[in-house]
């Protein structure tokens, strides 16, 4: 007989992305201060890394579009590691989770973008108006 595996509230949902997004935008900004330039994956200018960032945007808001969550998956199964949950891969909860995550990466990008330019002025929007 098949265990059947947890089910995760919308607002657990939300919770746990918020929480990730919030981390790797920490991460991100002790990068920058910590190695600067080099925190660009190697790009030394800022105008090449936000072009890079635009088209990875781009793509995953295509993938979005058309259901493809295989780029979030590996990110929903890294979190769902860090905090000891067990989802069912075909379970409404971890596909909700995964369409979240594309969207958080869409926005993670933009904040990205716009920190690069030294525009900080998305940091402060409540968390729903990034998801």
């Amino acid at each position: 007989m098949k265990e059947k595996m947890a089910e995760l509230s919308d607002n657990q949902i939300e919770a746990l992305l918020k929480s990730y997004l919030e981390k790797i935008l920490r991460e991100d900004e002790r990068d920058r201060s910590m190695e600067g330039k080099k925190s660009w994956q190697g790009v030394e200018d800022p105008d090449e890394h936000v072009d890079a960032m635009a088209y990875l945007q781009h793509d995953c808001r295509r993938e979005l579009a058309i259901g493809n969550y295989s780029r979030g998956s590996g990110a929903v199964d890294r979190l769902l590691k860090e905090r000891g949950i067990k989802l069912d891969r075909d379970g409404e909860s971890y596909k909700k989770l995964c369409r979240g995550m594309m969207k958080l990466m869409i926005n993670h990008l933009e904040i990205d973008i716009r920190r690069t330019r030294l525009d900080y002025s998305l940091d402060n929007l409540p968390f729903s108006e990034l998801l």
